[in-house]
């Protein structure tokens, strides 16, 4: 018994040790799969081989062998006579390291003889169920785990006890919204009315076609592992390989070991549907607008057939959805689907729907049988016409505060700004450890400011190309011709967003010499040179430069920009740079670092020093507001 409490708590200590050994910023994961669990069933026979012996070791080999998830043992003794009192399951448990639950159906020879379950996950909660059973007690034992829950049983030898045993089953199926799995030597055979009445409800998930009894010449199956089918009987049809299964089986194995009991054990490994309502992961965002095509970008739990459904009203509707080289995209969590062929200034209704896809295979895809379809949202695209009056709100180095993102926001709720889209201008999405810590950075902006139907651009600042996962950022960002600096047009308005990389040389200790940020600019420089040449930026009338790391007016010794963009930019008929990174908010008049034009920075990460820069575009006339609650950062500029 002592041995047991110490490897119970060894057990327990594993998770914790795990914890503590993890690197603190480990590369999140590309994909997440669909729930899996590998399930197995075992009738021990007391743990008495057919050579006589009692071997509990043997027992665990053939789970060890397999690596369950979840075991259902039948026929076993706790503290009875024949088996020297020994608590069997604990035993297994201790050789096993899984944690155990019993399940005694009756008295037998001082102690306990039953039914119970070894499982990597110490069940959340355990309910057991009277069967029907003539020739001695039969229960149902039914372990719930926190994505799923399974069942264990051993029916009774009578034919009218398995049938009557059949809705107390179901019933307990039907009790939870978690895939329900049950396994169990059930004594009958695959062909007979009650595996036929079973499969109704149920559908079977382990080999039938291998006998599993007797263990040493078997010659009949009647140990199973069986799925509630919680909608009914698939549908198959020939686009879609499999429609609506509880569960895909990637394994289904009958063991090969003739003494360790007087059955073979079963094994299936099977993948369960999410879900539908815990598919999308959040809201969707909108990217890279354009008067005639916007990115629709969302994540989902699992990886999904994805669509968008939109029009100009939300009973007339055309899908869109991602191809790459004549191939849907749907190896990854990761969503990015173009709406093209729009007209501007047109409002728009869309959806996003998604399929899991279970499991994908060289002529073998399996789906879930629901389908995610999300509320319609709405959005307009930029008008082209009427020099396309906008409002657009920038916020900068919010450094994940809540508090002053909630600030600014109220500031302008109050002041009655309603923004077209939104530009974070770096500093925004700070550090991120892994590909869940950016998801939570990109949303807690997003979903406050309506992202769904709202444009939002993220420009990187320097605290965005730090940490574990900062390139791994480009999955869930739109950039404009993919790449992280970029020019586009709102309505008389030619905006272009510059990307400065870090505020330290390359060859700096701290960046371990994985850094080139010297190429980057470089390629910018060439960039702007075709910019400034370009058509739609000479015939824009109104000019905005946005970098985070202010080019002009910036503090820094290192001033790399400076000297390579400035003699560009110096000249070029821009009526205002906007930058950020400096924590102070400052505003430079013409003439600075020998610009020709204005330059405003913005505040830093506390309520009282955040800032908010609104760019309005009215009847043709672009002016400037900073909304802030220090009275001393706000500014107005009226363009020429």
């Amino acid at each position: 018994m002592i041995k047991h409490l110490f490897n119970k708590m060894r057990r327990l200590a594993l998770p914790l040790m795990a914890a503590i050994c993890s690197p603190a910023c480990a590369q999140a994961q590309t994909t997440n799969l669909p729930i899996q669990a590998g399930i197995a069933s075992y009738n021990i026979h007391h743990g008495e081989g057919t050579d006589g012996k009692y071997d509990f070791e043997r027992l665990a080999n053939q789970f060890n062998h397999w690596q369950a998830d979840v075991i259902a043992l039948q026929e076993v003794d706790s503290m009875t006579t024949r088996s020297g009192k020994t608590y069997a399951l604990g035993t297994l448990a201790d050789i096993t390291r899984y944690y155990d639950t019993f399940c005694p159906t009756m008295d037998y020879q001082g102690g306990k003889y039953g039914i119970g379950m070894l499982s990597r996950q110490k069940p959340l909660k355990v309910t057991s169920y009277a069967l029907p059973g003539k020739e001695e007690p039969r229960r149902l034992m039914v372990a719930e785990f926190k994505d799923y829950v399974v069942a264990c049983t051993h029916l009774s030898l009578n034919a009218d006890d398995r049938m009557a045993s059949l809705p107390i089953i179901l019933q307990a199926a039907r009790n939870t919204d978690k895939p329900f799995v049950i396994a169990g030597d059930w004594n009958d055979t695959p062909n007979s009315p009650f595996i036929k009445a079973l499969s109704k409800d149920f559908c079977l998930r382990s080999n039938t076609r291998l006998a599993t009894f007797p263990a040493d010449s078997p010659k009949d199956c009647i140990d199973y592992i069986a799925v509630y089918k919680r909608s009914g009987e698939p549908n198959y049809s020939r686009s879609y390989c499999y429609v609506n299964e509880p569960a895909v089986v990637t394994t289904a194995t009958v063991g090969s070991s003739k003494t360790a009991s007087d059955h073979r054990p079963i094994f299936a490994k099977m993948i369960f549907p999410t879900p539908v309502e815990k598919l999308m992961t959040t809201k969707p965002y909108l990217q890279l607008s354009t008067p005639t095509s916007v990115n629709v970008m969302f994540q989902t739990n699992s990886v999904s057939h994805c669509w968008v459904e939109f029009g100009t009203d939300t009973f007339h509707t055309q899908r869109a959805r991602t191809l790459l080289d004549g191939q849907e995209v749907c190896y990854d969590i990761e969503n990015n689907i173009q709406l093209k062929n729009l007209q501007p200034g047109t409002r728009y209704f869309y959806r996003v729907c998604a399929t899991e896809i279970l499991l994908k295979q060289a002529y073998a895809t399996h789906f879930a049988g629901d389908t995610l379809r999300t509320p319609f949202f709405s959005f307009q695209t930029p008008d082209t016409k009427n020099n396309g009056d906008f409002v657009c709100a920038i916020f900068n180095d919010l450094h994940e505060s809540k508090e002053t993102y909630d600030a600014l926001r109220r500031l302008m709720e109050n002041e009655g700004i309603n923004p077209d889209f939104v530009i974070f201008n770096g500093d925004c999405l700070p550090e991120p450890a892994n590909r869940e810590h950016a998801l939570r950075m990109i949303h807690a902006l997003a979903d406050p400011i309506n992202g769904a139907e709202r444009p939002i651009i993220f420009l990187r600042g320097n605290h965005e190309i730090r940490n574990c996962y900062s390139a791994g950022m480009h999955h869930q960002i739109g950039y404009y011709n993919d790449k992280t600096y970029s020019a586009f047009t709102q309505g008389n308005t030619r905006f272009v967003l510059l990307d400065c990389g870090e505020d330290k040389p390359d060859n700096s200790d701290v960046y371990a010499g994985l850094n080139d940020f010297t190429q980057l600019r470089l390629d910018q420089a060439e960039f702007l040179k075709k910019e400034l040449k370009s058509k739609d930026f000479k015939q824009a009338k109104h000019h905005v430069l946005i970098s985070h790391i202010p080019v002009f007016g910036n503090l820094d010794n290192y001033r790399p920009c400076l000297d390579l963009w400035g003699p560009l930019l110096k000249k070029a008929p821009f009526d205002v740079a906007i930058g950020a990174h400096t924590h102070s908010a400052a505003f430079y008049p013409e003439g600075t670092d020998g610009c020709q034009f204005p330059v405003y920075v913005g505040g830093g990460p506390s309520a009282k020093k955040g800032t908010v820069s609104i760019l309005t575009l009215k009847n043709g006339k672009l002016s400037m507001r900073v909304l802030s609650n220090n009275p001393k950062s706000r500014w107005t500029l009226d363009m020429k």
